[in-house]
């Protein structure tokens, strides 16, 4: 399971990929998923975070959104990845002199689809950007969460694998080029934050401006494809062109989903 993630992480702070991201984005905060500067800065109030909260954020990746949160609010943070190369660059970013952020960020390797390694009642507040689909079982996940959040704990989470009809193998191996992902219908989700212990504040589908950084991706790679062939290689330049979005929504280079609804947002609170 590490190998096809640590690939994405290979490069990822090379300056043509921070150009890329800033491009797709509008902003490069080290992001290694559809979310923006602007979402994460109106969704951190929502965390009720301050300097003696503990947040942990699962499937960190390189540690750009936490890195974002944690440099916002001050509080302290723990992230988890399963991708080696991800923790290495996650280490890289919080030392950074720009950021000085090492003392107040533990980060760590770990494998999501086995029990969160910390105590009962350990976190305050926990986030996971595009991480939940990868994960072979959300019920299991969410009562993890649920164990590790104090009472009234916030649990944020984005969510591209909810379908809204039928999609194709085609179309799920399109989705699916870095490894193991699992999709549900609308309200799968709602039913097992319920049966953990959770109770469902909000609920946004974020479609619109997933695609519209989606496109931005697109281009912004596609405008460098002699640089990222030679760079990735020819084999991987495709699968990481692909859109992810609602045919609805997608314009004409993209490769799109019917019935598929790419980024939905939730806030829950552990209930006591």
């Amino acid at each position: 399971m590490t190998a096809p993630y640590d690939k994405l992480y290979e490069h990822f702070d090379l300056p043509l990929m921070r150009q890329l991201r800033a491009e797709a984005y509008g902003q490069d905060i080290g992001q290694h998923s559809w979310v923006t500067a602007e979402e994460l800065l109106g969704d951190i109030p929502k965390l009720k975070l301050s300097p003696e909260s503990r947040l942990l954020d699962l499937g960190c990746g390189p540690a750009g959104p936490l890195t974002y949160i944690v440099a916002q609010t001050k509080c302290q943070a723990v992230g988890l990845d399963v991708s080696a190369n991800a923790i290495a660059a996650a280490r890289a970013r919080a030392r950074a002199a720009s950021l000085g952020l090492s003392e107040q960020i533990i980060l760590q390797q770990a494998d999501l689809n086995e029990s969160l390694p910390f105590a009962d009642a350990r976190f305050d507040a926990v986030v996971s950007i595009d991480v939940i689909l990868h994960l072979r079982d959300r019920a299991a996940i969410f009562e993890e969460v649920a164990r590790v959040l104090v009472p009234a704990g916030r649990f944020l989470f984005t969510d591209a694998g909810v379908i809204t009809g039928p999609v194709s193998s085609e179309e799920i191996q399109q989705r699916t080029p870095h490894g193991y992902a699992q999709f549900v219908p609308p309200g799968v989700n709602e039913q097992l934050l319920e049966r953990a212990g959770f109770r469902l504040i909000e609920t946004c589908n974020r479609t619109p401006a997933l695609v519209k950084s989606a496109a931005g991706r697109l281009a912004a790679r596609e405008s460098r494809r002699i640089e990222l062939e030679k760079l990735e290689g020819q084999a991987h330049f495709p699968s990481a062109t692909t859109i992810p979005a609602n045919r609805a929504d997608a314009g004409p280079k993209s490769r799109a989903f019917p019935n598929h609804v790419p980024s939905r947002v939730a806030l829950n609170t552990r209930l006591a």
